[in-house]
């Protein structure tokens, strides 16, 4: 999992420094130039947003530790962290389309 938050972390960082050009020329943009800006605006929050979720999930891991240590049945720790195993492979795909679709 930790090789996947990598190559996740690797690839939003390229897509975050990556230029963005949208016209070679000083012209004013044109309604779709200015709307493909506006969508990798978006694009680029959305994504920030992912990747900052996905960040506090996976730093929510170790929580599942200590509740087990406090006495809390392994039958139920299991299933929280099985939950929010799955809930972060979501957001891992959820980030890779993000980065795919900029």
């Amino acid at each position: 999992m930790k090789r996947h938050l990598i190559a996740m972390t690797l690839a939003a960082a390229f897509a975050l420094t990556a230029p963005l050009s949208l016209s070679g020329t000083s012209s004013p943009m044109g309604y779709q130039q200015a709307v493909a800006a506006e969508s990798s605006i978006d694009g680029m929050k959305r994504l920030n947003l992912i990747i900052k979720k996905l960040r506090d999930a996976m730093g929510s891991m170790k929580d599942f530790d200590e509740l087990e240590k406090a006495g809390l049945n392994k039958k139920d720790v299991d299933r929280m962290r099985q939950a929010m195993e799955s809930k972060i492979r979501q957001m891992m795909e959820d980030a890779i389309y993000a980065i795919r679709s900029l």
